[in-house]
């Protein structure tokens, strides 16, 4: 069974553990002085998230299509990208096994995973909550 059923339910989750992290004053602040635009593109199912970090001042996040140019793109299957935030998978080795495709200098997004490795912590509770909103509906 997939993680997600749906969209509409892996935009909810990663849209809430993005302003999550957003809202922490310790890991937007890393992730902004990278001046990075990341794009994730999922699929089963589809879905696409981009995190602008470009002025440095605001930590953006667009569900869906955008006008923003990414610097870095990753292309992964929803279950991994849920897998990634248990703290289940070793990007590095991820995109050697195909499992991430990644496009751009990648270098510079690696170096920011123990930014957001604080999201780990939060991220069941989210899923969780998302989850059992899409079911009540």
């Amino acid at each position: 069974m997939p993680t997600f059923t749906d969209t509409n339910e892996l935009n909810g989750v990663m849209q809430e553990l993005w302003q999550s992290i957003k809202e922490d004053p310790e890991m937007s602040k890393q992730l902004l002085a990278s001046g990075l635009i990341v794009c994730f593109h999922y699929r089963e199912p589809e879905g696409r998230i981009v995190i602008d970090c470009s002025d440095g001042k605001e930590l953006r996040i667009s569900v869906g299509e955008t006008d923003r140019k990414p610097i870095v793109e990753m292309f992964m299957k929803s279950d991994i990208a849920h897998d990634f935030w248990l703290g289940k998978i070793n990007v590095p080795l991820a995109i050697i096994s195909g499992k991430i495709v990644s496009k751009g200098p990648v270098n510079k997004a690696l170096a920011l995973l123990p930014a957001v490795k604080p999201a780990y912590a939060i991220y069941p509770n989210i899923y969780e909550s998302v989850k059992k909103k899409s079911i009540a509906l």
